[in-house]
């Protein structure tokens, strides 16, 4: 049945916290990208039973939620619930480590240019096959346009990137664009190309002066790095031309100390460092690729669908461009991605043959579609191989192998086109000699992907009807079964309808009871597992052993005490018993914060239950029946 995306967007916005906790939202291929308010009210859980939602990622600051081909649909209604922004036009905020901020900034600045990107890039696909089998000259003024058509964006990258870049950390696009302008100019590129003189000489590169100063010449279309590092600069001094500038004269003198500071710099000091860098970056792949191409290709190739999952794949694409520009061709995401959504396709089509369910036969065959031929991979991946987890074993096996005969036979992407795909075989079209080789060897090992990957797929795969009878053969029980919880908190019990907090009484997060605490103490309500501890200890989840998930949290915004009146004794991972201590906290200090104390006991896989019914009111303890819940 086709997805109500109205619908749809409804749920997700529910389930999110509401459209008053976002921030700003966009999409991208394949998810729809959110920035919230505040992370601790969205549901991941709630989130992912939405029908059409794949998955949901939590990654640089963003809460990606997976949806696939129909995202661009979805998102025409998404937009027309809430006045929030598009995502870029504040900063995000900074989440994770050093790596993980740096690749969220990369990857969010390139994913907006990907319409273009690829737009641009199949046109300089099909200028290839006009010219390999069509017989077009390169001399005609149909292919001077065409190819003009097809590299203004690569040209100019360094405009569009201050574009992205000025959405990204919320400065001004025109000043951004600005700085990528004038390494584009072509007054400046021509200069840059100029002869050497005499400090060239000494120095042993071209140079040229700005203002008596050298300056070391490089051209810099077509180029991502040294735009990348200016981003700080850039933010910095247009907060310090904001900051110094009178009111009276901000109009005129605000613009012009940001243009005197940022493109000498860029030329002075990281125009060619971001050269520098770039040519490093290509010296190590070039070391790598020439001593083993075969190795490099083919664990590239395995470990890629993890890679997709962070959604730092984007932030390969500038060592693509990279690649691109210095040696003419690239493997790392050219052939590597290939190898990867093939095999994803190929797995789902294994498991499509497989499958006595009707319903997944028909997802696994779409969803194989979509990878194999489009190149979009998440409905496959998130849909079927990572849900039933064994298809996966199979799509990197297969991608691995594939990488490894890519690698072995020298395939290589010379264009940068679509998503890669058994469409972005002519992509690899090029190169000195016979310009099919890599062509007719990528499409080869494009089918051992698809084959490989669907054969192991298919061994391994079971549909759950079948494990679930073999487990209930075996005298195992089922994985859901009816739970009578106790109370986990001494006071009185409340319904969850009657509290403050709009997530927790509409319901958004489950089904449940709220307990308002006399003591401060947290008890495990049953036997099973902590599946989750946040790190300011106001909340937790627990995964009980009948397969019933609850989250238990303690007051209403304590997230804003980071920490400070709580006392976990067991961390994410532990298994406990019912009765067992779990948190201890300052019901004292915690009301002299102006909070409260109300405590919403949720069961957050509501709709894997028939009913959830409450069985207390009043007075509570650790003896006191509190849930009943029915599978």
């Amino acid at each position: 049945m086709a997805m109500d995306y109205a619908e749809t967007s409804k749920k997700i916005i529910e389930a999110v916290g509401g459209a008053g906790n976002i921030a700003s939202a966009s999409h991208c291929m394949t998810r729809l990208r959110l920035v919230l308010k505040d992370d601790s009210r969205a549901s991941d859980e709630k989130v992912q039973k939405i029908k059409g939602v794949k998955s949901v990622i939590r990654q640089g600051g963003q809460y990606q939620v997976v949806i696939g081909n129909e995202v661009s649909n979805l998102f025409k209604e998404f937009k027309k619930l809430g006045n929030w922004g598009e995502a870029g036009s504040a900063p995000v905020k900074a989440e994770g480590n050093v790596v993980q901020r740096l690749f969220g900034f990369v990857s969010g600045c390139m994913t907006p240019m990907l319409p273009a990107m690829l737009g641009c890039g199949m046109l300089k696909v099909v200028l290839t096959l006009l010219t390999t089998f069509a017989g077009m000259s390169t001399e005609s003024s149909t292919y001077i346009l065409l190819f003009a058509f097809a590299d203004c964006f690569f040209t100019f990258l360094p405009i569009f990137l201050g574009y992205t870049i000025s959405r990204k950390m919320g400065g001004s696009a025109m000043l951004f664009m600005t700085v990528g302008a004038a390494l584009c100019y072509p007054n400046l590129i021509s200069l840059m190309g100029g002869s050497l003189n005499e400090l060239g000489v000494f120095l042993g590169m071209p140079c040229t002066y700005l203002f008596g100063i050298p300056v070391i010449c490089a051209t810099y279309t077509s180029s991502v790095l040294p735009m990348l590092l200016m981003a700080p600069v850039m933010k910095w001094a247009e907060d310090f031309a904001d900051r110094v500038s009178p009111n009276v004269l901000k109009s005129f003198l605000k613009p012009l100390l940001f243009i005197i500071i940022c493109i000498p710099c860029s030329l002075y000091v990281l125009g060619p460092l971001g050269n520098l860098l770039g040519s490093l970056l290509s010296n190590v792949f070039v070391a790598m690729y020439s001593a083993a191409p075969w190795l490099t290709v083919a664990i590239m190739s395995a470990i890629m669908p993890f890679i997709v999952m962070t959604g730092m794949h984007y932030a390969l694409v500038p060592l693509m461009f990279n690649n691109l520009a210095t040696i003419g061709y690239d493997v790392i995401v050219a052939v590597t991605m290939f190898c990867s959504n093939i095999a994803q396709g190929g797995a789902t089509f294994g498991v499509a043959f497989k499958s006595k369910n009707e319903e997944t036969r028909s997802e696994g065959i779409a969803c194989g579609i979509s990878a194999a031929v489009a190149g979009v991979t998440e409905p496959a991946m998130y849909g079927i191989n990572l849900r039933f987890m064994k298809p996966m074993i199979g799509a990197v096996i297969g991608a691995g192998i594939s990488g490894l005969f890519c690698g072995l036979t020298s395939v290589r992407g010379y264009v940068a086109g679509g998503s890669p795909s058994f469409l972005s075989v002519i992509t690899f079209i090029g190169g000195e000699g016979n310009p099919m080789r890599s062509a007719i060897f990528g499409a080869i090992g494009g089918v051992m992907s698809l084959l490989i990957s669907a054969v192991i797929a298919f061994i391994l795969y079971k549909d759950p009807e079948e494990e679930a009878s073999a487990s209930d053969d075996s005298g195992e029980t089922s994985a859901v079964a009816d739970t009578v919880i106790v109370s986990p908190l001494i006071g009185e019990a409340v319904a969850l309808t009657s509290i403050q907090d709009a997530v927790f009484s509409a319901e958004t997060l489950g089904k449940g009871i709220a307990v308002e605490p006399t003591v401060g103490e947290v008890y495990a309500p049953c036997d099973g597992v902590i599946s989750t501890f946040f790190d300011t200890g106001h909340a937790f989840g627990l995964t009980a052993d009948t397969g019933a998930e609850f989250l238990i949290h303690v007051g209403m915004d304590t997230i804003k005490l980071n920490g400070e009146g709580f006392t976990p004794m067991v961390k994410e991972g532990d298994r406990v018993k019912q009765g067992q201590l779990l948190l201890k906290f300052d019901i004292d200090f915690i009301k002299s914060q102006g909070l409260t104390v109300t405590t919403p006991v949720v069961v957050s896989n509501t709709d894997e239950f028939s009913s959830v019914t409450a069985l207390a009111s009043g007075k509570v303890d650790q003896q006191t029946k509190l849930l009943e819940i029915k599978k």
